[in-house]
């Protein structure tokens, strides 16, 4: 059997592990077509609050998930008598509607419909283009095991209205988990793989709809460019002040809200600013509110991790305001960026944010850090070595740096650069890089803003890193800060170990007295001289 993953949805990928990305593509003649455009009428956006759907992952296991929050949209047509709903299958997200007919407090979506096509796939392991196929819905009941279960494609899905359309309730479903038997609204494959079960299912599918809307500032709103600034990082966002009071801000979240607004108040008494939970928008299959949650600083290699906490009484976020600078900040909490409201989900984080006007000044940034260069995967076969990097955007100074004006160099024993070439760094614009942008990623081995990089080469005494910045029209840069390799293998001399440690041979079989070699102890490599 075989199971793609529909859409690029980073978010999903670690959860659909039986699968392979495919895109969508063009329609067979005489199929029936797929509706990919917002059909006209009343848009509702739902949540999935609550339901199961089922994952066959490797090895035949049954996983059994949540549907996750994921967000879902309704469209009720002008006259009443169709709903059309876009990603009905909680972990196939196609972007394709279904639709269904309006009967009373029903709405009934017949099975049958396509949600996506691929026109001539490529089998990844033979490399041979295969027959083309759909994904259509049907009722889908497992007997005890992946393998033994029924399709029925004739017939309909029913979506039961509660309270005014405000849930909706998909009937027929059942999940004895415990026994594998679980019936759902499921997806089949087509044509070459006619009635084979996707292994995409949901059951006990509830939607509720959302009542809140995102933030929309007054009309003719004038912005002042801010840095938002939280841990290392930083970046520019658009503040306005509005009769004094309110206090709205856009970008806040790069890479998945970046234009939406949030909105708090000023109260000029006691200089504080209030921002409650409040939604941001829809990103993918998710819909996202900008919380306030609670920090715990945990010590670690990396120096100090925070973790979070949501009080469901407290999910607001109160700042501390300079009237004279127009600068805000939170100390003690972090604003977050969560696909749930009332508890922590996925999210970006913002721990102890910073708001301040910006004017670009010339300085020397703060010093960056190798926080890990590993090369341990040379053991394993692998040519890359690991770097994890701390690059702050803000000068010695504690001012925030522009970092679009922001690069690093990397340098290894006796202060020799380390260049970066086109032939192992694809994309690169140029060969012989050394002063990498901060900014700068080709999504496979560069990662921007101090994510770190692989590096193709090992047996370096030391790695270092050094940060140089071009802000107010003049070059800065700093000292060289180096750091040791953590190789993840140990030196230990005979005697060194005690036999209440099993110690085993790269083979996996136990060694009661190592020689000279390479072994393994408490899951770490260690060398015997």
């Amino acid at each position: 059997m075989k199971k793609f993953l529909l859409l690029t949805i980073s978010f999903l990928l670690s959860l659909t592990s039986f699968a392979q990305q495919r895109k969508l593509g063009p329609l067979k003649a005489g199929k029936t077509d797929i509706i990919l455009t917002q059909p006209e009428g009343e848009l509702r956006n739902y949540v999935r609050a609550e339901g199961g759907c089922c994952d066959v992952v490797y090895g035949g296991f049954v996983h059994d998930l949540t549907q996750d929050h994921s967000f879902v949209r309704v469209v009720f047509s002008p006259d009443g008598t169709k709903a059309y709903i876009q990603n009905i299958i909680s972990r196939a997200a196609t972007g394709a509607w279904v639709e269904g007919t309006v009967e009373g407090d029903k709405i009934r979506v017949p099975y049958g419909q396509l949600v996506y096509w691929w026109d001539a796939p490529v089998n990844p392991t033979t490399k041979q283009v295969e027959a083309p196929y759909g994904l259509k819905l049907a009722e889908v009941t497992m007997k005890g095991a992946h393998t033994q279960y029924t399709v029925k494609t004739t017939g309909n899905a029913v979506f039961r209205m509660e309270d005014g359309g405000k849930r909706l309730v998909l009937e027929g479903t059942q999940a004895d988990l415990d026994g594998k038997n679980i019936t759902g609204l499921g997806l089949v494959y087509t044509d070459g793989y006619d009635g084979e079960w996707s292994y995409y299912m949901d059951y006990g599918t509830v939607l509720s709809a959302v009542e809140d809307q995102p933030v929309t500032p007054p009309d003719g709103v004038v912005t002042e460019r801010y840095s938002l600034t939280h841990a290392i990082y930083g970046h520019f966002v658009d503040v306005a002040f509005v009769r004094g009071r309110d206090v709205y801000i856009r970008g806040i979240s790069e890479d998945y809200t970046p234009g939406a607004w949030i909105h708090g108040t000023l109260d000029e008494e006691t200089n504080k600013i209030y921002f409650p939970a409040q939604l941001a928008g829809s990103y993918q299959v998710y819909l996202f509110y900008f919380l306030g949650a609670d920090l715990t600083k945990r010590n670690d290699n990396y120096g100090g991790t925070y973790d979070y906490t949501l009080d469901p009484d407290s999910t607001g976020i109160v700042f501390d305001y300079d009237p004279e600078t127009h600068s805000f900040w939170n100390n003690d909490r972090a604003l977050v960026l969560n696909n749930a409201k009332g508890s922590l989900d996925r999210f970006e984080r913002f721990p102890k944010p910073m708001f301040r006007p910006y004017t670009e000044k010339a300085g020397t940034p703060a010093a960056p850090a190798v926080m890990e260069l590993n090369d341990r995967y040379w053991a394993y076969g692998y040519n890359a070595s690991t770097l994890a990097l701390s690059i702050p955007v803000t000068d010695e100074e504690g001012n925030f740096m522009d970092p679009s004006k922001l690069f690093y160099s990397l340098y290894v024993d006796d202060d020799e650069p380390y260049l970066l070439y086109q032939d192992e760094y694809e994309g690169l614009p140029f060969d012989a890089v050394e002063e990498i942008p901060y900014l700068y990623t080709n999504e496979k081995d560069i990662f921007p803003k101090s994510l770190g990089m692989y590096i193709y080469q090992n047996g370096f005494e030391r790695m270092g890193i050094k940060s140089i910045y071009y802000g107010g029209g003049e070059r800065h840069e700093t000292a060289i800060y180096y750091t040791k390799p953590v190789t993840g293998i140990e030196e230990v001399k005979n005697g060194q170990w005690t036999m209440d440690n099993a110690v085993y041979d790269l083979s996996g079989r136990r060694v009661q007295e190592p020689k000279r070699g390479l072994y393994i102890l408490n899951g770490k490599k260690f060398i015997v001289k």
